[in-house]
């Protein structure tokens, strides 16, 4: 069923309470807290919620307005979906040409099945990331997802300030983020993140280095240096996999267990994390997304 003007007045009325934030949306729990590396799942409301609609609602405009920049393409995008009033020929190029990485269009769909959940998943990532309420650090930098699921690099990467130390210490975290929407255990597809990990972190933190190198003050101090602290396993530096699935693929408590196996020398504590993003249906909600940015097209 098509989404009308009435399905997005809603969800943009509750987004608007939460400030268009999803972290309030999720529960979160944190699971092992005492393994090496400790883990938060966090679950949506099950499908047909007004609060699963909000939060497919807070994605596509993340994404929409990160994709359009500075140009005008976000306020056309914005206007024609809340008013229902099509777009005219300039405006659906200029708007299109935002959409079709990774989305395709409504009259030249992805053929790549796999590629708009892992994209959401990357978003619902990001999006957690730049909300975190964590106590004593704030985020100093946070790379935001690319345009396309097959670009070379990390899928994540932030850098957190510790507040309370007499230098203001930086920490980062170089994240694997996957998706996983078949049916069965979680496991493989966490193994397979922390291989790739431990296979070609060195080659992203190299690509970060090159693409921040003018980066200013002293997180772009740290950007220089983040080859030599991963290799030294310096406790500035961290990792973590991240990967979005269905409510019925919710894995067990030793779910990350096998991560440190792979980075046996990140040994300090809060060195490795795990995130898990449950969602029912994990494809259809990324669908939804899409619906969205298509919405007016």
């Amino acid at each position: 069923m098509a989404i009308t003007v009435d399905d997005i007045a809603r969800a943009d009325a509750l987004a608007d309470a939460m400030r268009h934030q999803v972290s309030p949306f999720f529960t979160r729990t944190p699971q092992a807290q005492d393994a090496s590396c400790p883990w938060h799942l966090v679950t949506l409301a099950p499908e047909g919620t007004q609060e699963r609609a909000a939060v497919a609602w807070i994605v596509a405009n993340a994404i929409m307005r990160h994709r359009s920049g500075r140009s005008t393409a976000y306020d056309l995008w914005r206007t024609a979906v809340a008013t229902g009033k099509p777009l005219d020929q300039v405006g659906v190029s200029r708007v299109s040409v935002c959409v079709k990485p990774v989305f395709g269009l409504p009259t030249n769909p992805s053929n790549a099945a796999d590629h708009v959940p892992g994209h959401v998943g990357e978003w619902l990532w990001y999006l957690f990331m730049r909300e975190e309420d964590t106590s004593g650090r704030t985020v100093a930098f946070l790379e935001p997802p690319s345009w396309s699921v097959t670009e070379g690099g990390g899928d994540g990467f932030v850098v957190h300030r510790l507040a309370g130390e007499p230098d203001a210490s930086l920490l980062f975290r170089l994240w694997e983020i996957k998706k996983f929407t078949g049916t069965g255990s979680v496991s493989g597809t966490i193994t397979d993140a922390a291989s790739q990990l431990k296979d070609r972190g060195l080659e992203y933190l190299a690509k970060l280095c090159s693409s921040h190198a003018d980066e200013p003050g002293d997180v772009g101090q740290l950007m220089s240096q983040l080859v030599e602290l991963w290799i030294q396993a310096d406790p500035s530096g961290g990792a973590g996999v991240s990967v979005s699935t269905n409510t019925a693929s919710l894995p067990k408590r030793s779910a990350f267990t096998q991560v440190s196996n792979y980075l046996p020398d990140h040994r300090h504590p809060g060195q490795l994390q795990g995130l898990i993003v449950a969602v029912q249906d994990f494809a259809k909600f990324a669908d939804l997304v899409k619906e969205h940015l298509w919405s007016a097209l």
